[in-house]
């Protein structure tokens, strides 16, 4: 696989305080994703009150990934020990089936990242999980 060559980054002028290098000293620099994925930088004075807006509202974005972590942290050891009796509820056939068994290794999968060290169930594991239970015929 090459590498693809990343392209200059898209420069935005903030339409509040039009900061400007090097013209402005105290500047702030904020770097995102547009629309297709390039990378886009936006200068701000780092007094500007667009950039203190955004500052704010990422702060409170922040708060609310914690405080939802710290929930689903909280929820999840217990819903997998439910997910587990139900589990051992099913029938046999029901237990057999291809979406039954794919849940209960993710969840499974899960269960183990989390306990360990954390970390995502990535999409490589998710792809190899589903093509074992859903193999191409």
């Amino acid at each position: 696989m090459t590498e693809q060559p990343h392209p200059e980054p898209e420069l935005r002028l903030c339409p509040t305080c039009q900061a400007m290098p090097p013209k402005t000293a105290d500047m702030v620099l904020i770097m995102s994703a547009g629309k297709d994925g390039e990378v886009v930088h936006q200068l701000h004075a780092s007094d500007c009150g667009d950039y203190l807006e955004w500052h704010v509202w990422m702060e409170i974005g922040a708060e609310q990934v914690r405080q939802e972590q710290e929930h689903a942290e909280r929820l999840f050891p217990d819903a997998v020990v439910r997910f587990q009796a139900a589990l051992q509820a099913l029938s046999a056939e029901q237990a057999d089936s291809p979406f039954v068994k794919a849940l209960a290794e993710l969840v499974t999968l899960k269960d183990t990242k989390f306990r360990g060290l954390g970390g995502f169930v990535i999409l490589p594991e998710w792809a190899d999980i589903l093509n074992r239970h859903f193999p191409d015929r």
